[in-house]
């Protein structure tokens, strides 16, 4: 049976029971409002892609932060959207936090600390440091915004005993208990969609936060990850800082008279809804030139945002090595990198995106012309010229330092239109399920990451066929709304449902 057929029969299932989801980016930027009437764009990210996606086969209130000034006037006003306005399918709520709180919260805690612990990114020799103030950020900011949250979430089934919440990401790991405190028959699932590191990395963390943070989530019925790495990490989690008892076999957690689900849902994209953009008029107008070059060039693609975990520089390093090492690719291919701007108020992104152009300018100068640039970049928000680049990639470079799953992969798979070869991170969720059809690398190894560039460009169109083939057969498979599909069976089944 088609997931999104099964999806629509589990929908009828839970009717009745509110279905809201949570997090900290929601599917829209308002970004006027006059006479009453919403202008606004997408917001960008794969996991606000991805549930906007889901929306379309089931209904739900969608709980998420305020951003704009614009959509802290809605909140303020404590309006409820109807989205999208010309075809309403869900509910938007906005939380409205003090701008203070918000920066607390959102950059010092969730930014500054978990997402650096999460992808192993500390600087161990000088980072992390936790003082007064992060004791302040943490109190007056993190748990002050997942209680708003909370409240929000709550004051949308008021009259409901037993809705269903389903928590998205880092952002919110303390929201759980704050739910269920207030709704004991809310059945909660809270979905990580980033690494979840070892017990010995998540000790950077002080233990009361620490402790705070695996408490609240044992509050839920199903505690959900990208990966069966992350999974089995996340248990072991428990174990060392809380003493709860594990069955290995089932992935369960019992702690207290509660049984809790851990298990491993790996995102996708929505195969048919990108499709459909792709073949749009907005994505052809930033063709053109990649068909002229596909005509001069093979094509290396990159497509990520300018982050910290995305591990730009050694893949540069690795390009300027191809270009040493076999000479024979100078003037014959092109590296096109489409970087989207990212937390551009953090200082160690500002001086990683003046790192990625001084790079880029450096190996540029060393082995361009006049007739040749070998890399062309840039750093904006477009992401109609990205799946453009997408369609024409010979091959993908995606080498994350770790990533919870990596959609790029995903949606390269379904729209390349020249059986392009992937080059994947062994550190990406993604290597779970297409292993066989990528070239996998350690995103640390400039050489055999050197290798595997030589490697994409030198195979033959028989293996590209077969590589691309199955990599789209298993993207295919288990899309989108399979990937939701799975959790609400879960949430279905529980035994205390209903």
């Amino acid at each position: 049976m088609p997931a999104a057929k099964s999806l629509r029969q589990v929908s009828k299932t839970i009717k009745g029971r509110h279905l809201i989801l949570i997090s900290n980016r929601g599917p829209i930027e308002i970004i006027s409002l006059k006479n009453n009437q919403l202008r606004y764009k997408a917001t960008g990210g794969g996991l606000s892609t991805a549930l906007r996606s889901a929306l379309s086969v089931i209904q739900a209130t969608w709980v998420a932060a305020a951003q704009s000034r614009a959509d802290q006037q809605i909140a303020q006003q404590n309006k409820l959207l109807e989205l999208p306005p010309e075809n309403p399918r869900y509910f938007l709520k906005l939380v409205y936090l003090p701008h203070l709180a918000y920066q607390w919260y959102y950059n010092e805690i969730s930014n500054k600390y978990l997402w650096y612990l999460q992808h192993y990114l500390f600087d161990t020799l000088r980072n992390p440091m936790f003082d007064e103030q992060t004791k302040q950020f943490w109190q007056e900011g993190y748990v002050v915004a997942n209680k708003k949250f909370a409240q929000v979430a709550l004051a949308e089934t008021k009259s409901i005993d037993n809705p269903i919440f389903i928590c998205n990401d880092y952002h919110l790991y303390l929201v759980p208990a704050f739910l269920r405190m207030a709704k004991p028959r809310a059945t909660l699932l809270h979905f990580t969609h980033i690494p979840c590191p070892s017990p010995d990395y998540w000790r950077f963390l002080p233990q009361p936060y620490r402790n705070q943070i695996f408490s609240s989530l044992l509050n839920c019925d199903i505690i959900a990850f990208h990966s069966w790495r992350y999974v089995d990490n996340f248990l072991n989690c428990c174990k060392n800082f809380l003493d709860t008892k594990i069955e290995r076999r089932s992935r369960k957690i019992i702690y207290g008279d509660r049984q809790i689900l851990v298990k491993a849902y790996p995102i996708s994209v929505s195969v048919s809804g990108l499709e459909e953009f792709a073949s749009t008029s907005a994505v052809k107008s930033y063709e053109k030139q990649l068909k002229e070059d596909s005509k001069k060039y093979k094509l290396i693609v990159r497509v990520d945002r300018a982050e910290l975990s995305k591990n730009f520089i050694r893949g540069f390093d690795a390009f300027t090595r191809l270009l040493n090492k076999y000479p024979k690719w100078r003037k014959k291919v092109r590296f096109i990198v489409y970087a989207y701007p990212t937390r551009q108020d953090l200082l160690d992104y500002q001086f990683y995106q003046q790192q990625i152009r001084r790079k880029v300018k450096q190996i540029n100068q060393k082995f361009g012309d006049n007739d040749w640039q070998p890399i062309e970049l840039r750093i904006r928000d477009n992401y109609a010229r990205a799946i453009a680049a997408l369609k024409h990639y010979d091959v993908l470079l995606v080498n994350p330092i770790y990533d919870g799953m990596n959609l790029v992969c995903k949606e390269g798979a379904i729209v390349n239109q020249k059986n392009g070869v992937i080059i994947l991170s062994e550190n990406a969720g993604a290597i779970d399920e297409l292993r066989d059809s990528v070239l996998p690398i350690s995103p640390f190894d400039i050489e055999q990451t050197t290798e595997s560039l030589n490697q994409a460009l030198s195979m033959t169109p028989i293996e590209k066929l077969n590589r691309a083939e199955r990599a789209k057969r298993i993207v295919t498979r288990n899309d989108i709304n399979k990937w939701l599909f799975k959790q609400l069976s879960d949430i279905v089944s529980i035994n205390h449902y209903g």
